[in-house]
């Protein structure tokens, strides 16, 4: 495995040296994980905007399609995010008109977020947007290709939980 900076750095770089570091760097494995992110977030940034809708709110969008009617807890444990950082989505979310927060009627301190109708049937239009940005992102893959690129980052993820506890 090569190194991504050398171990010495002259203290004014060439242009060689320059050209070698970048070079390492963009062929680094973390790099390119991180960019090929960055480009699909990107990608599906623009597709969601036409739709009045972000990728933050995708996110929760996806998780109340499979289960309507979480906890903003449970919601934030899902979506990977922090709570007051999901509590301003769901902010907006309500504002739009796509979700609306209840209380339990039992226990008052627990609010439960429950798609609208216009919330639900988003899917419709956000679902095709989402499958063209990753069939963009996998065109040219065979089948065997994009399995085997799953596994392999399903190892990436389970060698960086499994040193550094659960960082999502």
């Amino acid at each position: 495995m090569s190194k991504l900076i050398p171990d010495y750095v002259p203290p004014q770089p060439s242009a060689e040296f320059s050209a070698m570091v970048k070079e390492r760097r963009e062929s680094a494995a973390t790099y390119l994980i991180s960019y090929a992110q960055k480009l699909s977030h990107r990608g599906l940034t623009e597709r969601l905007k036409v739709h009045g809708v972000t990728v933050a709110q995708w996110a929760v969008l996806v998780v109340l399609w499979e289960i309507d009617g979480l906890t903003q807890k449970e919601l934030s444990e899902r979506v990977a995010v922090e709570t007051p950082t999901l509590s301003r989505t769901i902010d907006r979310m309500e504002r739009d008109g796509l979700v609306k927060r209840d209380r339990n009627v039992r226990d008052r301190r627990q609010v439960h977020v429950n798609l609208t109708e216009h919330g639900a049937a988003l899917w419709r239009e956000l679902v095709p947007e989402a499958e063209a940005n990753l069939a963009q992102a996998l065109d040219g893959f065979s089948e065997q290709d994009e399995a085997q690129l799953c596994a392999l980052l399903k190892r990436v993820i389970g060698n960086m939980t499994d040193n550094q506890g659960d960082q999502s």
